[in-house]
Formats: C-alpha cells, structure tokens, sequence
C-alpha cells in the first residue's frame, strides 16, 4: 500500500490503509517530515506531531516504511525503535532540496538503537541521479562529519542497508538482500579495472563505495535473469530510449509554455 503521505492524506486513508496492508499481508509506505512542514501541519491539524498521531492511529508497526523522517523529536524517535517501523533515508534529496538533514536527521542515531533502516534515493525530480553507491558515500560520509568521528559509520555498514538491512526493512529479507542458497539471485558486477580504480583495494567493500558508482556496473542480474550485460539493457534499446526521451522533453516544454534557459551561454 502506497500513499503520499505528508499532511495530504485523511486520518482514514492512514488508518484504513494500514489495515488493508495487515489483512493482505503486505507493507505500508508514505512519505514523512523530509522538512519541518510536516511536523507544523500536524500540529496545527491535531496538536500532535506527525509520528505521534500516527502511533494513535495504529498505522505504526514493522510492515510499514516511512521515507525520510528527517525532522523526529525524541519522542518520534522512540516510537518508530519500538514499533519496528522501518525508515527509508535519502540523503540526496536533502541536500539538493535544502531540507536541513546535516542539522536535523537522525538517521544514524535510529540505526545504531537498532532502528530498521535502508537507504533509497527518492525519485529523479528530488534526489537526481539514482545511484545506489552515490547515496551509501554520501550516507557515511554525513554520519561522520554530523559525530566529528570518522569512525562512527563506514562503508560496510553503507553497504548492509543497501542490502541486506535495506531487504529487512521491505519485509524481504527471507528472498533477497544477500547471496545465499535459496534466495534469489541478484548481483550486480562493477568494473573496477579502470584507471579511478586502480590499483585495487585490499578491501574491496571500501574500493566499491568511496570510489564507485552506477558508471561502473557492467551486469545486473535479478532472481537469474539477466537485465544488463556489458553495460547494456537487454530489455530497452537505448538509442531508441535517448531518443524518446529527448522528443518527450521538448513536448512538455512546450505544454507547459517554458523556455528554460542556461545560466550561462551554451554553444
């Protein structure tokens, strides 16, 4: 079950999607308090904050996964460790949005008081480039600077909530996350012959997040099937794809009557 969220939706489409996902045995999951907005609306709306009054609701609890969460009093902090409500953090999107996560998000605080925790990176329109790499440097490299102690989160840990901790915190943790014997086969190869990656690490797992990202992968198999080879889809035809893309742009430009132009002069 997927909502907005925010302030947008009715205390009876939480409730009642919550429940709805309990009988069908799946999971809810909705935006909340990327920025202070939220934790205003709510307040004005119900004289609670968002995660409080969504507690009394009864649409807290381990099948549900809130994106963001940046904006948590101590409080809001408690209820999601204790209902094992998971949180999917997208540090991208703040900073390119500005929401104030280096001053405000907790992220690393809710993992380390075993927090259900995952790593996303929201959708193109906030967070840009999709790539899973770019948001696990970025994820630690935030943790360290926020704690001034360069070793209060490393790219192992990174590397676990964009696997296996990020497949426990979607309820999935029984089929995917990791490469084991009757789980599905996933992997994903990265190139790291090139020039930006050599010499090799002894430590691979540090090589792959500091230095590594979407540029890299070579092949992409998911549950055995092969989706990319040799950097290539074998499912879309990219010339065709760029191409589409490019016809598509200059008609909602022109739908929506704009002329965006460069900062600076392009030739």
């Amino acid at each position: 079950m997927t909502l907005v969220g925010h302030d947008l939706a009715s205390d009876r489409l939480f409730s009642e999607a919550a429940d709805m996902a309990r009988v069908a045995g799946t999971g809810l999951t909705f935006h909340m308090s990327p920025s202070a907005d939220d934790g205003v609306a709510f307040a004005e709306r119900s004289g609670m904050r968002p995660i409080r009054h969504l507690a009394d609701l009864g649409v807290l609890g381990p099948q549900t996964l809130i994106a963001h969460a940046v904006y948590l009093d101590d409080a809001e902090l408690d209820l999601l460790v204790d209902t094992r409500t998971a949180v999917s953090y997208c540090p991208w999107a703040y900073l390119r949005l500005g929401q104030g996560v280096s001053g405000s998000g907790r992220h690393i605080e809710f993992h380390k008081r075993g927090g259900r925790l995952a790593l996303g990176c929201d959708s193109e329109n906030a967070g840009d480039a999709v790539d899973a790499l770019r948001v696990g440097a970025l994820a630690t490299g935030l943790a360290r600077d926020m704690s001034s102690d360069p070793l209060s989160f490393g790219a192992h840990e990174a590397l676990e909530l964009l696997t296996i901790e990020g497949a426990e915190a979607i309820g999935m943790t029984d089929r995917i996350g990791s490469l084991e014997v009757g789980k599905a086969a996933d992997l994903v190869v990265h190139d790291l012959s090139g020039v930006g990656s050599t010499p090799n690490a002894v430590d691979p797992v540090l090589q792959l997040l500091w230095t590594g990202d979407g540029r890299c992968v070579r092949d992409v198999i998911v549950d055995g099937i092969p989706v990319v080879l040799n950097g290539k889809s074998t499912r879309v035809d990219h010339a065709e794809l760029v191409e589409e893309a490019e016809r598509a742009q200059q008609r909602l430009l022109v739908q929506a009557g704009l002329s965006p132009t460069p900062r600076w002069p392009v030739r």
